[in-house]
């Protein structure tokens, strides 16, 4: 059987006749007259032909998303246009106009676009994240979240925690200086996911679990400002060697995932469900022994494989760049990190951070939920797509139209937070030190039918994660390193930190 590498890489399309090239190139441009002609579209800069506004995009001097809100403030209003080579691209850059799209219009936008790099990594769309919207979705998105609630909740949150969190600590703690805590950070997150997916405890060093963070790195790099691939057609025809690398090394870990699951498949027991990759078996076999062909077709085995594939994605990568935030912010601002470790000791005593601490962790929570304001990991979301013609903001948006929502801009609004660019936990917290509502303007997962599905893997255990090392550590900055949180990786879609270093000193 070929790997799922090979697979993918086959998927590549061959040369086509230079007239259709031609003629796609002239519908596309047709597409844009006419349709700008036709509907009342938000304002936006001024696109080139074919190239859109791809050369703005690309301005390093300053992150995209921040030049989208100075756009929104400054001179188009907080909804516009923008294109993406030749496609159409409505940007939502405040509350109002995201609630009103997602939120209070959510069928509208409950859509995905399609692209070419996704319709190759997912197999034609049998994942999760970027499927669009149809009954499909919604079973697996159903099956997936009552994996979650199972596997990373409860007893079976705090075992696996427990269990890597000893070991990582331990590596960190023998570090004889400062340090990078991404790869530690990493090593955890990678090392829980795994555990809960599959449920085997591996070691440390163990090479698989260094591989897959070795290729999700080289990816994250690779797709951080996007594909040319998705918005210059042609392209699509000749692809560069950044996007047949990706192709090629995402196929290693589908093949990492289908492994463990023909594994599964041979020792599956109903009576013994040990981890979410059974639970998802069980769900698959009940559907076929009751004869549900409509369920099959919607549930299968490719559908399984990338189910995996998603909630491994989910679990891990918005939680480790999110750990890293917070590690960064710890070190730099020494009087919150004592006062979070101050309510951890008062909370839990000698015993470490568990699901049963969770309810009484409310400064520390509300650390967590700073760090997420201030440095949301993907700061654009995902992108949606109109399922029909609809309007947002006074203006239409026409059936199938690519969607983006700028949730950094809505976090990092002055007139929603006051001093925005100011760490402070307490905005969260009430005159009694408690947790307040999350106000519906807090959204690093986005919102509406669409929310994130990291949400529900993350906000089990990113607390636990944060508290255990508040616990165990206190974190400074080395001697002589300032503490800089705009210094950050080269990406329009991941909000991160460069590589930076800290030093721990053992609490217990």
């Amino acid at each position: 059987m070929h790997s799922y590498a090979a697979r993918l890489s086959a998927a590549l399309p061959g040369t086509p006749l230079t007239q259709a090239l031609i003629l796609g190139a002239l519908v596309g441009l047709l597409s844009y007259y006419l349709t700008r002609k036709r509907y009342r579209l938000p304002p936006g800069p001024l696109a080139l032909p074919l190239l859109g506004n791809l050369v703005q995009m690309r301005d390093k001097s300053q992150q995209f998303y921040v030049t989208l809100d100075r756009w929104a403030r400054e001179r188009y209003g907080p909804v516009l246009t923008i294109y993406l080579g030749p496609v159409r691209c409505v940007m939502l850059n405040d509350f109002n106009s995201i609630n009103e799209a997602l939120v209070q219009k959510g069928e509208d936008y409950a859509g995905r676009p399609s692209f070419h790099s996704v319709n190759i990594l997912t197999e034609h769309n049998k994942d999760i994240v970027f499927s669009d919207y149809s009954p499909s979705w919604k079973l697996q998105r159903k099956i997936a979240l009552k994996a979650i609630r199972l596997y990373l909740t409860g007893p079976h949150l705090d075992t696996v925690i427990h269990k890597v969190m000893a070991t990582v600590a331990e590596k960190m703690a023998a570090e004889p200086g400062p340090f990078d805590p991404f790869p530690f950070v990493s090593s955890l997150m990678f090392h829980i996911l795994d555990f809960t997916c599959f449920g085997e405890a591996k070691p440390y060093d163990d090479p698989s679990i260094q591989r897959l963070i070795q290729i999700f790195d080289e990816v994250n790099s690779s797709i951080g400002n996007g594909f040319y691939e998705d918005v210059i057609p042609l392209l699509k025809y000749w692809p560069t060697k950044t996007f047949k690398r990706t192709i090629s090394v995402f196929g290693e870990v589908l093949d990492y995932y289908e492994s463990k699951i023909q594994e599964h498949r041979q020792s599956f027991s109903p009576d013994k469900i040990r981890d979410m990759t059974d639970s998802i078996l069980l769900t698959q076999m009940e559907a076929a022994r009751e004869e549900k062909a409509e369920v099959m077709a919607m549930f299968t085995d490719a559908h399984v494989r990338h189910m995996i594939s998603d909630l491994f994605g989910a679990g891990t990568d918005t939680s480790r760049y999110t750990l890293a935030w917070a590690l960064l912010y710890m070190a730099g601002h020494p009087e919150v990190q004592k006062r979070a470790q101050a309510e951890i000791d008062r909370v839990v005593g000698t015993c470490m951070p568990s699901v049963k601490h969770r309810p009484h962790l409310h400064y520390t929570q509300a650390v967590l939920q700073e760090t997420m304001r201030m440095a949301p990991v993907v700061p654009m979301s995902l992108p949606h797509k109109s399922m029909c013609d609809t309007t947002v903001g006074g203006y239409e948006v026409p059936k199938n139209t690519m969607v983006m929502v700028n949730l950094w801009a809505v976090m990092h609004d002055p007139a929603l937070w006051e001093e925005p660019d100011q760490l402070r936990p307490e905005r969260f917290l009430d005159d009694e030190g408690k947790l307040k509502p999350t106000p519906k303007t807090w959204m690093p997962f986005s919102a509406g039918r669409r929310v994130c599905l990291g949400e529900s893997v993350s906000k089990p255990e990113l607390l636990l994660l944060l508290a255990n090392f508040l616990k165990r550590f206190t974190i400074s900055l080395p001697e002589g390193q300032p503490f800089d949180p705009s210094v950050l990786v080269d990406s329009m879609s991941l909000h991160a930190p460069k590589p930076y270093k800290i030093v721990v000193t053992p609490r217990c």
